[in-house]
This record gives structure tokens, C-alpha cells and sequence, in this order.
């Protein structure tokens, strides 16, 4: 394993890990979360996987800039893309969580020359329509908690909410690393991260053109009981051309710390398809809504 400092374009130190050998696999954490996060999947995969973890500009030991103008999901994608170039990688398997899965499908709508497959888990909190106004203001709301108590007792608020509760039963134990780990963080670059990352970051339901056009292998990995994030997952699988959507029962925002055994299957299932050359886009006349296709035979139109 080697752990090295990669400064940024504009001057950031990030803390980044490396481990393994093998088809090279970029993490990217979650808000919630940090490099450690990723823990239970370089043990495994990295065991035949090229493993690259880092702490994410705001989280230590990476630096925290105090300025609000270093943090914006731009940032994030630049930041990514300097990792990569850091540890003289052509290109990368993307695996994203949450706030990481939206960085990994930037990565993909804006450098897909540096990815070999985007792993979106979780992707979509803020983006539903429906639910975005309340979204963009709990933001605001987690950030002044962040300020006024720090990250300790929000991390404990967070950790009873209704996407993490799974964890709690499922795995009492990673539940606890997990609002430990939280308690860790800076509270100021959490609150600058949700104001000026989280939210500002344009919704998905906004970019559908473009992401229509991406024709990287991507696999949408959603909980059923990820509420937040259940549309998003869905509108990303009838957008991108070469998407799959895997949903795991009774699971809810952080399926690789619910089910990391079968989480870390997915992933390496999914790396084999595309270095296979087994994952195909999807194709057009599955759009169709009939059972039988037989509208065809009719001269019925069939929008795709």
C-alpha cells in the first residue's frame, strides 16, 4: 500500500491510497464518509484490483480550505481528474457513492476518456423534482447544526435518518465506525462542502440530454429503501444508453457497508463485464411498453 499527498491544480493536499494491482478502481466517498469508507472493499478487491482511495478536499487529513470558492462540484470532478493524472493513470473505474456517484457521472459527461466504467451507488439525493426545494434547504440547515455543535452530534443525528437505519440493523457495528468516523471531520469543511457542493450542484433530471449521450458502461447501484434516491436511479437507467440499475432489497443508502460481501460481487462482476467486453448498450426494442411486440406487425409507432 502507498499513501501520498496529491497537491491539486489549485493547491489542495489530498491524502491518497493505493493498493493492489490490477484493473485500476477510483473511490470516490460519500458526504458523509471519507477514504476510509471504502475500507471493506480495498481489503477484498484489492486483492486483485488496483485500489485508489482518497479523502476528498474538506475532510482530513486532506486539507480544508476555509475559502467557500474552493469548494464546488467542479472542484470535486478537477480534483478526481488530478488524482488519476498523480499516479500516472491513462483511465479508471469509477465506483462513486452518493456524493461521490455524482462526481463519477461528471467525470463521465466531462472526461469519459479518463474512465472505463462509472459504478453509480446511491446517486440522486437533491436531484428528484418533487423533493429538491426541501433538499437544497436541509442543506442549509445541516450546515448551520455543523457550526453551531459540530460534527459529533450531528453525525449521531444523521446516522438515525431514514436511509441509514438499514445499516443500524443490519451491522450495529459499522454503523457506530460509521458515525465514529463522522465525529472526525471537520465541521466547517462539512458545512462548506454541503453549502457549496451539495448545494449547488445542478440536479440529474436537468442534465438528461446530455447524459443520454454517454455511452460509458454504467451500473446504477440503489437500496429499495433509499427513498431520496429511488427516481434518480430509475431516470439514469431510461437515460444513458449503456446503463444497468441493480436494486438491493431492504437496503438503504450505503449498501457497501449493509452488504459489503455482496456489494463487493456487484463490483467485481460488473469490472469483468466491461473488461470482457459483455456489457452492451442497451438495446433499442426493449423500450417498447407492449408485452409482445406485436404492434409492430400493425405499423404502430413505438417511441424509443
Amino acid at each position: 500500500m502507498t499513501t501520498t499527498s496529491v497537491v491539486t491544480r489549485d493547491g489542495v493536499g489530498l491524502h491518497v491510497k493505493d493498493v493492489g494491482e490490477g484493473e485500476p478502481i477510483l473511490f470516490l466517498h460519500e458526504y458523509a464518509g471519507d477514504h476510509r469508507s471504502w475500507s471493506r472493499q480495498v481489503a477484498d478487491l484489492g486483492t486483485d484490483h488496483r485500489c485508489v482511495t482518497y479523502a476528498a478536499r474538506g475532510y482530513l487529513p486532506s486539507d480544508v480550505p476555509v475559502d467557500p470558492s474552493s469548494y464546488s462540484w467542479q472542484r470535486a470532478v478537477d480534483d478526481a481528474v488530478d488524482v488519476i493524472d498523480s499516479l500516472g493513470l491513462d483511465s479508471v473505474h469509477a465506483v462513486g457513492l452518493s456524493m461521490g456517484a455524482y462526481t463519477a457521472l461528471q467525470l463521465a459527461l466531462t472526461h469519459p476518456d479518463r474512465l472505463r466504467s462509472v459504478l453509480a451507488v446511491s446517486v440522486g439525493s437533491g436531484s428528484d423534482p418533487d423533493t429538491r426545494e426541501a433538499y437544497l434547504a436541509e442543506t442549509r440547515v445541516v450546515a448551520a447544526e455543523l457550526r453551531a455543535r459540530g460534527a459529533g452530534p450531528v453525525g449521531r443525528s444523521m446516522g438515525t435518518g431514514p436511509a441509514r437505519v438499514q445499516l443500524q440493523r443490519r451491522d450495529p457495528e459499522a454503523w457506530q465506525e460509521m458515525i465514529d468516523q463522522f465525529g472526525d471531520h471537520d465541521a466547517e469543511g462539512l458545512a462548506l462542502t454541503i453549502l457549496e457542493i451539495q448545494g449547488r450542484r445542478p440536479s440529474l433530471h436537468d442534465l438528461v440530454d446530455t447524459i443520454a449521450e454517454v455511452t460509458l458502461p454504467l451500473l446504477v447501484v440503489i437500496g429499495d429503501e433509499d427513498e431520496a434516491c429511488l427516481p434518480t436511479g430509475l431516470l439514469l437507467k431510461r437515460t444513458a444508453p449503456a446503463s444497468g440499475l441493480h436494486v438491493l432489497p431492504g437496503s438503504g443508502h450505503v449498501p457497501n457497508l449493509e452488504q459489503p460481501g455482496r456489494f463487493n460481487g456487484i463490483v467485481r462482476e460488473f469490472i469483468r463485464d466491461v473488461t470482457t467486453g459483455s456489457w452492451f448498450p442497451r438495446d433499442r426494442r426493449s423500450r417498447a411498453t407492449s408485452q409482445f411486440g406485436l404492434e409492430r406487425d400493425h405499423g404502430v409507432e413505438v417511441s424509443a
